[in-house]
């Protein structure tokens, strides 16, 4: 029989709808009319495989838009040579159609294992991590926005287990953080932070970070009594302490640190963190950025403060930072100066890489550390007859009353600066004690 050609298929009528068509090498056509009259043939081919015949569909030719008689009968043709090689053209598809399938869900599985890694991940987020998210979504809301929450980890917990999985750890871990401060004989401090760690830790366990709260069975009462330090170094414990600083081996750097707190009534930690832009000779101003209570503090040098800022400007002055560390990268810790005035004040045997001059700053009253000089010059500056509010706002203490907060700022800049003035005549003074100076009653 004879190909049926294109020309045939251009010529076909509506009247022959449903017609079966032969258009050689067992390819069957089924005529279509539509019900515009537009003319279409469905092609199939007819194979026998394993016995059996079986029928695959090649397309659809059009007289205007379809495929062509040639392009159906080329993909008959390749149907057939497939046949020869890969066997039977329907189990092909059928068996590529499962493969997609397979990758598709291979596909699904792996986007699924991608999201469980994640979901892994961000259960094994650290101390320090979970310590920002807390501080962002809660910590945030305090009144000093989550600063000396932020120092005291810095301090005191981020050191010893910043690094860790919050799901690892444990009480053990709470417990050494507990006892190293304890050991420091900061009680107030210690129970600030256990209760800051278990704030943060409630917090987790609220969001399926950790199974159990690790500082749950720590009891703030175990800690010791909660009393506040109330040591203030007498007029003649100062004049000893001016003359013991020239020999107890710290660093006039450290020295003069310690003279600064003293005259200046600044915490030790934003002494040592000063930068020389922050020092005004001109105007004789030392501005405070970065403070406790979150705000910027501006204190008025008295002559005697400035002399020591003179005097470290002659050391350290070609650096960034009045007191910097060692890599000249940044200040000096806190820590620093505070350690080393206990190492000379220390009991008992003496210890390989710590000071020997274990008795250099011992006072009569007994041990004293840095921030006792803030209370001292505090009293030292009432006993010169300031107000208590002037001392107060010198100490950069936070005023509770909002309006009083607004409205008595200015009214109180000239009383700080004749309070800080009238401390740095006295240390003055002290420091230079002729026979004739009558000591105050107390200090």
């Amino acid at each position: 029989m004879a190909l049926m050609t294109a020309l045939e298929l251009k010529n076909l009528t509506a009247d022959r709808h449903g017609e079966k068509l032969q258009l050689g090498n067992s390819m069957i056509g089924v005529v279509r009319a539509g019900v515009d009259g537009a003319i279409s043939v469905n092609v199939s081919w007819r194979y026998r495989v394993a016995g059996k015949t079986r029928e695959v569909s090649l397309g659809t030719w059009r007289r205007n838009g379809g495929e062509s008689l040639k392009a159906l009968r080329d993909k008959r043709d390749k149907l057939a040579a497939d046949l020869k090689v890969v066997g039977d053209p329907i189990e092909a598809a059928h068996t590529e159609r499962l493969k997609k399938q397979a990758d598709a869900e291979q596909a699904r599985q792996a986007q699924t294992d991608r999201i469980q890694a994640l979901t892994q991940q961000n259960a094994r987020m650290t101390v320090r991590q979970l310590f920002d998210l807390w501080h962002r979504l809660a910590l945030k809301q305090r009144k000093d926005g989550g600063s000396e929450a932020l120092r005291a980890f810095e301090r005191d917990v981020f050191p010893a287990i910043g690094a860790m999985a919050v799901a690892d750890v444990t009480k053990s871990h709470i417990q050494h953080i507990v006892d190293k401060m304890m050991a420091r004989d900061v009680v107030r401090m210690t129970k600030r932070v256990l209760s800051d760690l278990r704030q943060m830790f409630g917090f987790a366990l609220d969001r399926d970070h950790i199974a159990a709260d690790p500082t749950a069975r720590i009891k703030k009462t175990s800690i010791g009594k909660d009393t506040e330090r109330d040591r203030v170094l007498t007029e003649r414990e100062i004049t000893d302490l001016f003359d013991k600083l020239p020999c107890s081996g710290l660093s006039e750097t450290a020295q003069a640190a310690l003279l600064i707190q003293l005259s200046t009534l600044a915490r030790i930690g934003e002494v040592v963190a000063a930068c020389w832009e922050h020092v005004d000779f001109e105007r004789m101003v030392w501005t405070l950025p970065d403070t406790k209570n979150g705000k910027p503090h501006k204190v008025c040098l008295s002559s005697f403060a400035a002399a020591q800022f003179r005097h470290l400007e002659q050391i350290t002055g070609a650096t960034e930072w009045v007191f910097p560390n060692s890599k000249i990268i940044g200040p000096l810790d806190s820590k620093t100066t505070t350690k080393q005035v206990a190492d000379r004040q220390r009991d008992g045997d003496k210890m390989a890489g710590r000071s020997k001059q274990t008795d250099a700053l011992r006072l009569a009253g007994g041990q004293w550390r840095p921030h006792d000089l803030r209370r001292t010059g505090a009293s030292m500056m009432a006993e010169l007859g300031a107000l208590p509010d002037v001392i107060e706002r010198c100490l950069n203490h936070t005023e509770e009353s909002k309006m009083r907060r607004i409205y008595q700022r200015a009214t109180y800049e000239g009383p700080m600066r004749e309070a800080w003035q009238l401390l740095g005549e006295r240390l003055e003074l002290l420091a230079n004690m002729p026979d004739n100076v009558a000591l105050l009653r107390t200090a």
